[in-house]
This record gives C-alpha cells, structure tokens and sequence, in this order.
C-alpha cells in the first residue's frame, strides 16, 4: 500500500481572536493517497482554510504531527513547500502585471525559470492563452481565478492545495476550473481541495472529509458516506403545511423545508405521499411539483452536523 502523501495526526491549532484563544482544529486525523482529489468540505468556519494553512507550514499546530511526502512539516517547512503549488482563497493578484509576467515571477519565487513555451502552455492549460498579455485587473472574476489556479501550478508540484477555488464563479467557470483540476489529477498529482459546494465534492473529489467545528465527523467517498447513512428516499413536493403535521404521517422518519419544497425522509414514498395527498385535501392545500430522490452527500452533512451547509456557509 502507497504511503500517504500527506498525513495529519491528532493535528490540533488554535488563533488568537478579539474574543480569545479559538480552537480551529480539533485532533484531526487525515491520510490522503497520491492521486486522488480529496475535499475538506464544510461551512465557513469549519476548521477547513486553517487545515490547508498548516499543511502549508503557514500555521503552526499545538498538537500532533503533518507529514507531506513523508517529510515533517514543522522540522522541513522549505523542503515541503517546494511540493506544493497554493491557490489561496483570495488571491491578491498584482494587479498591474500581465498573466505571463506573474506565472514568470512566480514560478521563479520556487527557483523554477519558465521559458516563453512552457508559460504558454500552461497558460493554454487553463484556458487563458488570449489573455497572456492582459493585466490582472482588466480580467473578468472567472479569468482570475483561472489565472490564480496558473500560479497555483507554475512551480509544476506533486501537490495543489486549492482554498475554495471556484467560490463565486458561475456554472461555466466552475466547470472549467473542474476540468483544469481532473487535468492535473490525470498527470499523477494530488489536489487536496477545500469547498462548501456538495455539488463540486460530489463531482471532482474521490474522497471527502467532512469538517464542522475543526472536527472531522466522516471521511470516505461520497457514495460511501451516503450509503452508511441509513438514510431513506427523500420525497420532495411544493406544499405548505405545518412541519409537525407532516412528521406524524405513515413512515415519516424526518422532515423539513427546504426552500418552498417540503422535503420528507421515508422509507416507503408511496404511501407518505397518499398520506399528504390527504393532509393536503383535508387542509385545502394544493400540491404541487412531486418528486422522489435518493439522498444526497447534503442529507449525510444535515443528519451529521443538525444544520444544512448551505445555511451554515451564509451565516458563517
């Protein structure tokens, strides 16, 4: 069995806040393998961009161990930063320099020279090859963050950490930036990847940890965490009743709003949905929009935490 490429054990950290000392992380324990894309999913907050940051050596950790490539980050903070290519949140791009001219310069900041080719080519990889010589600040938010994946992997690393790297883009965007990152997996290398988007942990990560509160709650692939949930279909339908009426219906094992919808946990759909159809007849309500779904990694993330992601990335 491989080596994991980066490995975190009994990792503890804390900062230091107007309020006091705050806890980020909480003995966590991760193993992620080489080429695989694995995502730190969870809300603002969660513990996820502190995680990355002392992967990094950005962070010191109070407790516990971080190894990347077998290499303790807090003895060899230099070794291991040579492995890796970093997108942080924000990238604070310069803003008076072309795409060419900060691939070059930051590349160089690892002692790696780029030739005019190797720049294009990589600026081909991330679809940015008719902005090579347009300055940062005249780029569109999506050309940004591309450019900010660039700069990510200029220094060629065995390792990407991506902090939110599709955070505010459109579909369009978030698909290209996906395909970069499958791209790079498809070379051998390794994405660890933080992201508050069930859709995109979904789509690209192998595997996924969920974090809330700087703890680990589940890590394995979403498929997998799915299916150990025990939990049920999922009826969906626009209706508005009480939440307490819908609860007391045949084989309800849960219920809430999501939205307009009324989404329903039961393990026989059928029959709840002739049970509402006749709440819903009986209180003269209208239902509208019906639907049945397997659960989702966002149910595993609700029945996990009490709270939907989604909620608690917006209050974060």
């Amino acid at each position: 069995m491989n080596q994991p490429i980066i490995q975190l054990t009994q990792v503890s950290a804390h900062y230091h806040a107007r309020s006091g000392r705050i806890q980020a992380l909480k003995q966590v324990d991760l193993a992620i393998e080489p080429g695989e894309i694995f995502g730190l999913l969870g809300p603002n907050g969660a513990g996820k961009t502190t995680l990355l940051s002392c992967v990094e050596g950005l962070h010191p950790v109070s407790e516990g161990t971080i190894r990347v490539d077998g290499l303790d980050v807090s003895r060899h903070p230099r070794q291991v930063r040579r492995k890796l290519g970093i997108q942080l949140q924000r990238s604070a791009l310069i803003s008076n320099l072309t795409a060419v001219e900060l691939v070059r310069a930051y590349a160089a900041l690892y002692e790696v020279y780029l030739d005019q080719r190797q720049i294009a080519q990589l600026l081909e990889q991330v679809q940015l090859s008719e902005q090579a010589h347009k300055l940062a600040r005249q780029m569109s938010g999506g050309q940004q963050q591309r450019l900010a994946l660039a700069l990510a992997l200029a220094n060629d690393p065995g390792i990407a950490l991506l902090d939110e790297p599709t955070e505010a883009l459109d579909p369009a965007a978030r698909r290209a930036i996906w395909a970069i990152i499958r791209a790079f997996r498809e070379r051998g290398r390794t994405v660890l990847i933080t992201t508050h988007s069930m859709e995109e942990a979904e789509t690209i990560c192998g595997r996924v940890a969920i974090l809330d509160h700087g703890r680990v709650l589940a890590c394995d692939t979403p498929a997998r965490l799915i299916a150990a949930s025990g939990l049920n279909p999922m009826l969906r339908v626009k209706l508005d009743v009480s939440l307490e009426q819908a609860q007391r219906l045949e084989g309800v094992c849960a219920a809430r709003y999501a939205g307009e919808y009324l989404e329903i946990e039961t393990p026989h759909p059928d029959r709840t949905l002739q049970a509402l159809s006749a709440l819903a007849a009986a209180a003269g309500r209208r239902m509208a929009d019906f639907s049945v779904r397997q659960p989702n990694l966002e149910d595993v993330y609700l029945k996990l935490t009490g709270s939907p992601l989604q909620t608690r990335a917006s209050q974060a």
